[in-house]
């Protein structure tokens, strides 16, 4: 049975989370999570609606501080008091150690594919929307049948050329990266089934030392990826040519088929209106 910790989670402005995890302070924002271990901290200081938590360093030099801003006072004093009684007692003969150097950073790849969801949903969305209101137009003027092939087609198309687009980006970013990009051994990091395939979540470190993950359906323990130098999250898993080729042939292909979905839906919808439908 597990025991949930008396220390609060601490919610800050644009999104920051601080929370104790065992024998470390993780300090999330919407693009970074920081870990700081507690031999990394030489106190937590509350600050009314604010939590600074400042890092040891040797004497004479200024200490980091990481701050979390526009919290409850409440939490800010009793995570402050909790987490400064579990710091590990230090012998003042011993010089202390730049508590920076023991801190670490990962990025959060997670917030940016979230992101990416956040803004499909609303696309998605958005287009339903206007394909309902389209097909409500063709049935309110006397055409009930080709209003319902118009939300039934007019939606495939568009996520199939959605769909398409997608993978013509994935077969280009699979020709362009691994030339002109950097290649590296990215780990397994964890495991996936899903409807019985497996999926495994790949953490490689880019050449700024962030460590970023990828997501790939493979068993192997690791894989080559490669990312663009001067955008470090933009990575693919490096394919055969063969592979690459393949992907980009059935990417056109779908783009073709939502293109000519969505050439029907324009043709029937225009003749409703205009009268000239087939059958008229």
């Amino acid at each position: 049975m597990s025991i949930t910790s008396p220390i609060p989670i601490l919610r800050g402005s644009s999104g920051t989370e601080l929370q104790f995890e065992g024998d470390a302070l993780v300090l999330r924002r919407t693009t970074e999570e920081v870990r700081i271990p507690l031999l990394a901290i030489g106190r937590i200081r509350p600050e009314r609606r604010a939590l600074a938590v400042e890092l040891t360093h040797p004497a004479g030099a200024v200490p980091a501080v990481h701050r979390v801003e526009d919290v409850s006072e409440a939490a800010a004093t009793l995570f402050a008091d909790a987490v400064n009684a579990t710091l590990p007692v230090r012998n003042e003969e011993t010089e202390p150690v730049d508590g920076s150097t023991l801190v670490t950073t990962r990025a959060l790849t997670e917030s940016l594919q979230e992101r990416r969801k956040r803004r499909d949903k609303i696309w998605a969305f958005a287009i339903g929307l206007a394909f309902l209101a389209l097909a409500l137009a063709v049935g309110i003027h006397g055409e009930w049948t080709i209003a319902l092939q118009t939300l039934l087609v007019g939606p495939f198309g568009a996520g199939t050329i959605a769909f398409g687009a997608g993978m013509a980006n994935s077969a280009y970013r699979q020709s362009y990266l691994p030339r002109y990009g950097i290649t590296i051994e990215a780990e397994r990091a964890e495991d996936t089934r899903i409807l019985g395939g497996n999926f495994g979540t790949y953490v490689y470190t880019d050449l700024h030392g962030v460590s970023r993950s990828v997501y790939h359906k493979s068993s192997a323990t690791t894989v080559q990826v490669a990312y663009h130098p001067d955008k470090p999250h933009t990575v693919t898993v490096c394919h055969s040519r063969l592979h690459t080729a393949g992907d980009a042939v059935l990417a056109l292909g779908l783009l073709l088929l939502g293109l000519a979905a969505e050439a029907s839906v324009v043709a029937t919808t225009v003749g409703a209106f205009q009268g000239t439908y087939p059958g008229y």
